[in-house]
């Protein structure tokens, strides 16, 4: 009986997985970094039981650049033996090594938070690909923040090496690393490691007014090895002395950056699992459904922090604003 159970069982789980429809995702980071768990989670969330994930990453937040290529030709291989129903590549490594390799193929393909225009990366258009843009919120940050921070002349928006910061810089600044918005000196540095990222920091009063932390996860000490995000952004917060804000919700905390107006990983999972739904179970095509932009963000901040820069909320953000410790 107990055999016949079990033979049941795997025949079910065999139906199961033959009926259920696969997604192979392609992560350009690593299942540990904030930004995808968060987005992976509301995908999951979102098409629960409905089907089959199948995983693979680039790491590009730990790993050289220099191995992208070979580690996208293995996914690439992995995707022609498992014939996935759809592959959702997230944010722009994964687009531009994985998915556009993809492009004008009969696999459907959605992409989730890319920065860069994706026709940069597609060449053209293709119908079996559609996704969700990411965009920081960088003018309409800086000018809520000038609410709490009165008198912002000149602000640092300070951002790692990495090949994301090197598309958000492109696409914002242009070949520039300053831009003027009204009354305000808006400079994006790009450290080339931690030592260059501490010096950025300690250098900044006098010159500033306030730092915006943007990306920072793949700094390098002395000996060449990625120091943990975490350490990052605490160092951070205990070493600035002019008021610190973000630009996505992992940096915001009460050892972290004060707040801002912030993106999600979340908003992107639940915007693409939307997109995923309509293709895998509407039998919409790709091409027919308009990308998205992610959202326009939320208003968060840390009690701690903003009792630690001493920063108030203007009361007109009552009701707007979500709090943490």
């Amino acid at each position: 009986m107990t055999r016949h159970l079990a033979g049941l069982c795997l025949a079910f789980l065999f139906a199961w997985a033959q009926a259920t429809p696969s997604v192979m995702l392609v992560d350009s980071y690593h299942a540990g970094y904030a930004w995808s768990q968060a987005w992976r989670s509301s995908l999951m969330a979102s098409l629960g039981g409905k089907v089959r994930f199948l995983y693979a990453e680039l790491d590009s937040k730990r790993q050289p650049r220099d191995t992208l290529e070979p580690r996208a030709a293995q996914i690439l291989v992995q995707i022609q033996r498992l014939q996935p129903d759809l592959v959702l590549v997230a944010d722009d490594a994964a687009l531009r090594f994985v998915g556009a390799r993809l492009a004008g193929s009969k696999t459907p393909v959605v992409y989730l938070g890319i920065n860069q225009n994706p026709r940069h990366y597609l060449q053209e258009h293709a119908a079996n690909v559609t996704g969700v843009l990411e965009r920081p919120l960088v003018r309409r940050n800086v000018s809520l923040m000038r609410q709490l921070v009165p008198g912002i002349q000149r602000v640092l928006l300070l951002f790692d090496n990495d090949l994301t910061s090197e598309v958000i810089q492109e696409e914002l600044f242009g070949r520039a690393s300053t831009l003027q918005d009204g009354k305000v000196q808006i400079d994006l540095v790009r450290a080339i490691d931690y030592a260059d990222w501490q010096r950025q920091v300690s250098q900044a009063p006098g010159r500033y007014q306030a730092i915006w932390t943007g990306l920072y996860q793949t700094l390098r000490d002395a000996n060449g090895k990625v120091v943990p995000d975490s350490e990052v952004i605490a160092w951070t917060a205990s070493n600035s002395t002019l008021p610190l804000f973000a630009f996505w919700d992992f940096a915001v905390g009460a050892d972290k950056a004060v707040g801002g107006l912030v993106l999600s990983g979340r908003d992107q999972g639940r915007l693409a699992a939307g997109l995923v739904q309509q293709i895998l179970f509407q039998r919409r095509q790709p091409g027919s459904l308009f990308p998205l932009n992610g959202g326009s963000g939320q208003l968060l901040f840390s009690r701690g922090a903003l009792q630690r820069f001493g920063l108030q909320l203007p009361p007109a953000w009552a009701g707007q604003v979500r709090l943490i410790e």
